[in-house]
């Protein structure tokens, strides 16, 4: 005798058995509806923004940016659709950083590698010198 997985469904709480999209059928469902909804819409309006495409199909923008990060909405065929940075929410089309973003990290990554090495070299000095004053 075999024993179904189940599990609750994590947008709605419903037990469900477990399936590929850690979803019930209900959320199946209503989330390849509001898919198609965004697809139709950009079928016929391709140069619509992020804003217009949740505004007309009734989308929670949180989820056409979902749809957009799981390449279910691929940029490359709608030049005008972004999802926002992970750090300042500036609109990006690629990568989870804006430039400046990664750029700012970048230069406080090198800014902190920087210090390590002062810090090394200022802790061999000290040594150096205290060694050389005993030697005498």
């Amino acid at each position: 005798m075999t024993m179904l997985k189940v599990s609750n469904c994590p947008q709605c709480g419903k037990v469900y058995q477990n399936n590929l999209r850690n979803l019930c059928q209900e959320c199946i469902r209503s989330y390849d509806g509001k898919l198609n909804a965004c697809l139709d819409f950009l079928k016929y309006n391709r140069k619509a923004t992020t804003q217009q495409l949740a505004g007309a199909t009734g989308v929670p923008p949180q989820e056409v940016y979902a749809f957009i990060r799981e390449n279910r909405l691929p940029l490359t065929g709608y030049p005008n659709l972004t999802y926002p940075c992970n750090s300042c929410s500036a609109p990006i089309r690629q990568h989870q950083l804006c430039v400046d973003c990664r750029v700012r990290i970048v230069s406080e990554i090198n800014k902190m590698k920087e210090r390590e090495v002062s810090l090394r070299e200022l802790e061999r000095g000290v040594g150096f010198q205290i060694r050389e004053r005993l030697r005498r």
